[in-house]
């Protein structure tokens, strides 16, 4: 068996290396835990978390600021815990070939690498969305871990697709570069999830991968 990909934070590409196991949390740090991101989840529905101060937020968990600022330091790092679970599945996902057999075309695997790229960004885009406004820049983004590791994936399908280097890794940064939380968001408020998810989803087709293509972009 394969080793299991680590975790990527939203920190810096240099920050990417695989973290060590952290203690085991204690009951009434875990519940507290628990709490608090209930409260944000509830607080990005109704406001969007890039508006709610971490005074607020503790209010709305019942817990006292220090309790807050012991959890979680900063806003940023509140963003890391509301994505950790999705990524890690996310990155579990790719680790099983997204459930593709291995006689899969290469375009296969690029088509369904993508679609998964594109559900996690739809499907925590106001998380993403108030996580970007924390970094001083787009080019900082392009920086982080979970970038890295997404243009790492996606290069390498698409030199599977016989791209040359040079090409894949421009495509590659035209497509993420696209996907960023806020793009997203806005266009999910003039337009609907599905609309949105399925427009993104069809991005690969503007590349020459043979005639199997417009069949992979067929709904479902």
């Amino acid at each position: 068996m394969g080793r299991s990909l680590p975790v990527l934070p939203l920190g810096s590409a240099a920050d990417g290396a695989v973290p060590s196991t952290p203690p085991a949390e204690r009951k009434d740090a875990a519940r507290n835990r628990k709490k608090i991101l209930e409260a944000a989840k509830k607080l990005m529905k109704s406001r969007g978390l890039d508006v709610v101060c971490m005074d607020e937020l503790a209010a709305a968990a019942g817990v006292g600021k220090g309790t807050l600022y012991r959890r979680f330091t900063d806003k940023f790092a509140l963003f890391r815990a509301l994505l950790d679970e999705d990524e890690k599945v996310l990155q579990e996902s790719a680790r099983a070939r997204f459930g593709l057999p291995k006689t899969a075309t290469p375009q296969q695997r690029l088509f369904a690498t993508w679609a998964a790229f594109v559900d996690f960004v739809v499907d925590n885009a106001d998380v993403l969305a108030a996580a970007e406004t924390e970094v001083r820049s787009r080019a900082a983004l392009c920086e982080s871990a979970p970038y890295h590791w997404r243009h790492t994936e996606l290069v390498r399908h698409l030199l599977g697709c016989q791209l040359e280097p040079m090409r894949a890794s421009l495509i590659a940064d035209a497509w993420l570069l696209t996907l960023a939380g806020d793009v997203v968001r806005r266009a999910i408020a003039r337009s609907s999830v599905d609309e949105v998810r399925a427009a993104w989803r069809a991005l690969p087709g503007g590349v020459a991968l043979g005639p199997e293509s417009a069949a992979l972009l067929e709904p479902m």
